[in-house]
């Protein structure tokens, strides 16, 4: 049995949270805060809605990002707290509940902005990025909506969302248990941020695809323009494959030289 039914405010999930209100919700999920019934503890829950529910690929999309996020024992990877079954085979994700915005929305209200703050927001991100590549885990869908700004009383913390696409090459440990989900040759990602292999559909995907996501969001940080804007998927290939990326100091000159320099290596056809 799936949930079929949409959920209201006020139902207990699994016998220990009460959803409280809606937070989030797409076409095959929905991210629910709520509060456990017991300990009132608040948190956040994601699950599989309609057709998502039902789809086994979705399912194991689902299962991944939870598995890859635990493996990730990092401050600036949101926390997932427990995943549970509901009406016997739908499952729920149990996360730490997020206050604030995300990076992308930051960029609606203000944009461009300043080197420090970016280096403020994207610091934390590296740092997270190379704690999965060392596990053997590469996110794949780095962007500015899957970096989240929460708000603390010191400021501004940051968290990596989204592990669900995942590109797990670990052979031991933790991340190595869902590493044949993504031995396919999909191409998988946000076509603005992909890097030329993932939207080729390589299977050799690596580290370097984050470097290339990460240096399209500083690009569009430093100067309030995707550097791969276009109508459609094949116009972003065009623009990747024909090394049509401006160079980052010809759209903002202000930028340090070493800086634009950082950002057009991390923005290179050449992998090496």
């Amino acid at each position: 049995m799936v949930v079929t039914e949409p959920l209201a405010a006020g139902s207990i999930l699994a016998g220990r949270y009460r959803l409280d209100r809606v937070i989030g919700e797409g076409g095959m999920g929905i991210v629910w805060a709520a509060t456990h019934v017991v300990t009132r503890k608040v948190v956040a829950i994601k699950l599989l809605q309609g057709e998502g529910a039902k789809d086994g690929k979705f399912v194991s999309r689902f299962l991944r990002e939870a598995r890859a996020a635990c493996a990730v024992q990092h401050p600036n990877v949101v926390t997932i707290h427990d995943v549970l079954e509901v009406d016997d085979q739908t499952p729920a994700m149990v996360m730490e509940l997020l206050e604030g915005e995300s990076l992308g929305q930051r960029l609606d209200r203000v944009s461009p902005l300043p080197l420090g703050e970016v280096a403020q927001y994207l610091l934390p991100v590296i740092s997270a990025v190379g704690t999965a590549h060392a596990l053997g885990i590469v996110h794949r869908d780095l962007k500015p909506d899957n970096i989240f700004l929460t708000k603390t009383p010191d400021g501004v913390d940051v968290k990596v969302l989204d592990f669900g696409i995942a590109k797990l090459t670990a052979t031991e440990g933790d991340a190595a248990a869902t590493g044949h989900l993504t031995g396919t040759g999909a191409m998988l990602g946000t076509p603005y941020y992909m890097a030329p292999e993932q939207i080729f559909g390589d299977k050799d995907i690596d580290h370097r695809a984050a470097v290339w996501a990460l240096g399209i969001i500083l690009f569009e940080c430093l100067t309030g323009k995707r550097p791969t804007q276009a109508d459609n998927i094949g116009q972003i290939l065009k623009i990747v494959t024909t090394n049509k990326i401006p160079k980052l100091a010809e759209t903002a000159p202000n930028i340090p030289k070493d800086a634009s320099a950082l950002v057009d290596r991390m923005l290179s056809r050449d992998r090496e």
